[in-house]
């Protein structure tokens, strides 16, 4: 794949910084970055790039904003939302407005940082085929058999009108002619009914959308688009990019099963056990450590002042900062009015930056006595 260059948008600078510089590493990405919306937009007037990864929460036009404003002044561009909101109709307000994926920032920098580069590949990829297909026939078949996708073209009715060599094995009609199979012909029934119905769906509204779905043990994501003759001024067709996702599937099926696995064994614990920010705002806490400190609701970014004494809190703050300072644990041993408690404070090291983004704190109670600390 030639250069790609990209816009990235994001009110940190030292999270642009660092993205900039993880997807610079390769070669094969030019990174162009800007801190808001708004002068994203101006940037896009004067240079063209093939892909924008942009955060979602930003002063003045936050990213959904910010893509349809891209989308309502015609600049067709593959678009990445990278983002700490997680929330669900954030994922699906992003998707239904264009962009091509939704990335949540995670606490594994590397990990994700790859799935980003991934992603860009695969949308500006997918976004150049999906313009050769219009231009021209012969650039067309170039760029769609060297690739490990299935990419084909149906009408409204379902009927083939070409597919790659990779759909073809995949399908298994390799040597065949495919002037007489339509999509039922390959499909089961239920298949063929969701198929045409999301083909209709692009076809009369003109616009393309992303499906994922299962088929056996396997899993793909799909976009389909439209093919509009400009002559007629008609959508006549549809394009299919089909990518096996089988393997991300499985790791992220194992990635939630540890991640529940760990959540259980934390929530069976009779100690208390917390993580903090280096502000020392709350991320999480178990079970029984709400029960201690009488929390009933949402309490993430709350501040450990709020709930201990200033006396309390102090010495508390001394040792997080000790820890974001040294990097290394810390184990104490002190008495409340109701027992003795052992405290360790053990810092979560970032990879990429090797700054300290989060200290888990295990408060052990000896003889498990729940007390009002």
């Amino acid at each position: 794949m030639a250069i790609i260059k990209i816009l990235l948008v994001d009110d940190q600078e030292e999270l642009l910084d660092i993205t900039r510089m993880f997807l610079e590493k390769g070669g094969d990405i030019v990174v162009d970055t800007s801190t808001s919306a708004i002068s994203a937009l101006e940037m896009l007037k004067k240079q063209k790039y093939d892909a924008i990864v942009s955060d979602y929460e930003m002063p003045q036009m936050d990213g959904i904003e910010f893509l349809k404003t891209i989308k309502r002044i015609g600049l067709e561009k593959p678009f990445i939302i990278f983002t700490g909101r997680s929330r669900e109709e954030v994922v699906i307000e992003a998707l239904n407005s264009g962009a091509d994926f939704y990335l949540q920032k995670g606490s594994k920098p590397q990990v994700q940082f790859a799935e980003l580069r991934n992603m860009i590949q695969q949308a500006v990829m997918r976004k150049r085929v999906e313009e050769a297909l219009i231009q021209s026939e012969t650039n067309y078949k170039t760029l769609v058999e060297c690739t490990q996708d299935s990419i084909y073209m149906v009408d409204k009715r379902g009927k083939y009108l070409f597919m790659n060599s990779h759909h073809k094995s995949r399908l298994g009609i390799d040597n065949k002619d495919l002037n007489y199979y339509y999509y039922e012909d390959l499909h089961t029934e239920e298949e063929t009914a969701r198929f045409l119905h999301l083909i209709k769906e692009v076809i009369e509204e003109g616009k393309p959308l992303h499906d994922k779905y299962q088929k056996g043990n396997r899993w793909f994501v799909r976009t389909i688009s439209p093919v509009r003759n400009k002559i007629l001024d008609l959508t006549i067709a549809a394009t299919v990019i089909s990518t096996e996702v089988t393997r991300t599937k499985i790791l992220e099926d194992r990635v939630s099963n540890l991640e529940e696995r760990y959540k259980t064994i934390l929530e069976a614990m009779q100690d208390s056990v917390y993580v903090v920010d280096p502000q020392s705002r709350y991320k999480y806490m178990n079970s029984h450590h709400q029960k201690r400190l009488g929390i009933t609701g949402d309490y993430i970014g709350t501040e450990y002042g709020e709930y201990h004494d200033p006396a309390t809190t102090s010495r508390f703050l001394t040792h997080v900062q000790k820890v974001v300072e040294t990097k290394k644990p810390i184990c104490e041993r002190y008495e409340t009015k109701t027992g003795k408690i052992i405290r360790t404070y053990s810092p979560v090291i970032d990879p990429v930056n090797q700054t300290v983004g989060e200290i888990v704190v295990i408060s052990i109670e000896p003889d498990h006595r729940i007390d009002n600390y």
